[in-house]
């Protein structure tokens, strides 16, 4: 349950992992100063004042005549650092005490302990000064003292000397921290591009030994991974050109001596495996490296349409789509999807939409289908599927591998499907927007 609103990045969870413990200690110290300090500080100058009141009050009752009286009114008002009067009646107004309000209980909670007389105060009848009122004899004591001497100022002070070490900590601590994630994150950022089949620039090591140590081995992977390629790139071209010439050759001798059409079948063999070296080409240049670019899928969709003019293919793309890849790759990919569409039925529909992250492209076709059993060996090269499927003359079992190949390439994914509109196959293809 917790691990929903946990963060889901490195460096938050590394900023998480610093921030809760300076976090918790700063609610200790606070809760630990503000308990036994300050709370116990201001209800000491609260219990004080009420001691003033009180005292004065003896004093005033306690006078002989009203010169004592007048006497103790006068030393009060000199000696204490607020306004004291005198005036003649009861306390008529109501209480108007804020029970969220700190100082509002603090002084009705210790008043109610320390004064045995009916009290009234408001805290907010001025900014710097709290009025207060107290009866006795039919006489009210009519106070204004200043806040500062109920409330201890170095509670605002400790709140900076906690609050800005805790700023300075954190913002440090964010500097080395993004230091820190930055070979990890430049790390990711690499593997996908390569995943992607995009040209990655050599990763320079740095950040700690163990990031430094998966940077390299990170190298070392993709240049066995690129020599691989290279070498099988290289093989299957090698081997497709040597047969392209004695190919060639024969089938010049054949159009020379095939006067009356005796040799027709041998001819059509001839263009068949002529088609089929092409296929092997197609599959070795599939993963070959080039250059990715940004482009308008849209546009290129509706160049394939005006190819198969002639055939009944739909597109439906309701806005412009922009892919970053390979485009002449991409194209043969859906090229070569709609030709087996085609191919193996009537119709083909092209379908584009997508997501936050995604572009899923659609292609249904109206012919036999695919089993399920079948679909994933479809994908494995050299793997022809003459059952469900009419066999096509010159086909080696490439078409769908150099698919999958171009669109894993593209850290896409292939799926295939029945079609739910009836009989025939449902072919996504998923591309990062």
């Amino acid at each position: 349950m917790i691990k929903k609103f946990l963060p889901k990045t490195l460096f938050y969870r590394y900023f998480l992992i610093i921030i809760t413990p300076v976090i918790l200690l700063q609610i200790t110290l606070a809760i630990v100063f503000f308990d036994s300090l300050w709370l116990k500080t201001n209800k000491g100058l609260v219990n004080s004042l009420s001691d003033e009141i009180s005292t004065f009050i003896n004093l005033y009752q306690n006078g002989e005549s009203a010169k004592d009286k007048e006497t103790t009114l006068n030393l009060f008002k000199k000696n204490k650092p607020y306004d004291i009067k005198i005036i003649e009646g009861k306390i008529k107004k109501k209480e108007d005490y804020s029970k969220f309000a700190f100082y509002d209980r603090l002084l009705k909670e210790e008043f109610e302990k320390n004064l045995n007389y009916k009290f009234w105060f408001n805290t907010k009848i001025h900014k710097d000064y709290v009025k207060i009122l107290v009866e006795f004899d039919d006489k009210i004591v009519d106070l204004l003292v200043p806040k500062s001497r109920i409330r201890n100022a170095s509670g605002r002070i400790f709140l900076l000397w906690i609050l800005v070490p805790a700023l300075l900590l954190i913002s440090i601590s964010i500097i080395f921290l993004r230091n820190q994630i930055r070979p990890i994150t430049n790390l990711a950022s690499a593997a996908e591009k390569f995943g992607k089949g995009q040209y990655v620039a050599e990763t320079k090591p740095s950040g700690a030994m163990e990031i430094r140590k998966a940077i390299n081995e990170f190298e070392k992977m993709k240049q066995r991974i690129l020599r691989h390629i290279s070498q099988r790139t290289s093989m299957l071209s090698g081997i497709s050109h040597d047969l392209k010439t004695p190919l060639t050759r024969l089938k010049l001798q054949i159009e020379i001596l095939n006067k009356d059409g005796k040799l027709n079948k041998i001819k059509d063999d001839i263009n068949e495996m002529q088609k089929m070296i092409a296929d092997y080409l197609d599959y070795s240049t599939s993963q070959s490296e080039l250059s990715s670019n940004k482009f308008n899928l849209s546009i290129m969709l509706n160049e394939i349409m005006h190819k198969f003019s002639g055939s009944k293919i739909y597109l439906e793309c309701k806005k412009n789509y922009f892919l970053t890849g390979r485009q002449h790759l991409i194209k043969r990919s859906i090229l070569n999807i709609i030709e087996n569409a085609l191919k193996y039925g009537n119709t083909a529909e092209i379908k584009v939409s997508d997501t936050s992250d995604k572009i899923l492209i659609t292609i249904d076709d109206d012919g036999p289908g695919i089993p399920e059993k079948e679909r994933e060996r479809v994908l494995r090269p050299f793997y022809r599927l003459d059952k469900s499927r009419k066999s096509s003359p010159g086909s080696v079992g490439l078409g769908l591998s150099i698919v999958q190949d171009i669109v894993n390439s593209h850290g896409g994914q292939i799926d295939l499907q029945n079609n739910p509109k009836g009989s025939g196959l449902r072919v996504n293809l998923t591309f990062p927007s």
